[in-house]
């Protein structure tokens, strides 16, 4: 025989009972999904090898402008590094180092002069750039990497060109410095 009186509950339980099923549901799955949030991998790239060899990890979709002269590289560069300091962001990145001569890279840019290297999503549009070009093995220096360490990583000890590593941060990811954070927009020409 089935007792007709509620059964009372004390503790955890009695919270839990109080509450109706459907904030309990929504409350659950706001704590799962934060959990998962914590463990979610750092966005990945490609190990790529810069033109003297050694390897560093880059976002798949790198690029780079390219220039017809260098003064055009340098007054591009300037207005994006004017725009990223009047958005707020701390840049002390210099544009004429972030302008390089494309003769070091044989064979990947069809303009004499390139610009910094970039997440695809931190194009910017210019009438200066002659065309956006995909970073590939050679096709960047040590220096390049190290004035941008927040594109270019080195690769852990032991990777292979092509490999997967994680990336960390990122130029037009976080934005958190350097010309990287600069406005979205479609590819200038």
């Amino acid at each position: 025989m089935r007792s007709q009186r509620p059964i009372a509950l004390s503790g955890i339980a009695a919270a839990h009972r109080a509450l109706p099923r459907a904030v309990v549901g929504v409350t659950t799955l706001a704590a799962a999904t934060l959990l998962l949030a914590g463990c979610a991998a750092d966005e990945e790239g490609t190990v790529r090898v810069a033109s003297d060899g050694s390897t560093y990890v880059l976002p798949d979709d790198a690029r780079r402008p390219e220039y017809r002269t260098r003064e055009d590289c340098i007054a591009d560069v300037t207005e994006q590094l004017a725009a990223l300091r009047a958005d707020g962001n701390d840049v002390d990145d210099d544009p004429e180092s972030l302008c390089e001569s494309s003769a070091s890279y044989p064979g990947h840019y069809h303009s004499p002069w390139i610009g910094p290297i970039l997440w695809g999503a931190s194009l910017w549009n210019s009438n200066r750039v002659a065309s956006w070009s995909p970073v590939r093995d050679g096709g960047f220096s040590w220096t390049s990497a190290n004035l941008q360490p927040d594109v270019v990583q080195r690769a852990p000890a032991g990777a292979a060109a092509g490999e997967r590593a994680p990336l960390k941060g990122g130029f037009g990811s976080s934005g958190k410095s350097g010309i990287g954070g600069a406005r979205e927009g479609s590819v200038g020409g």
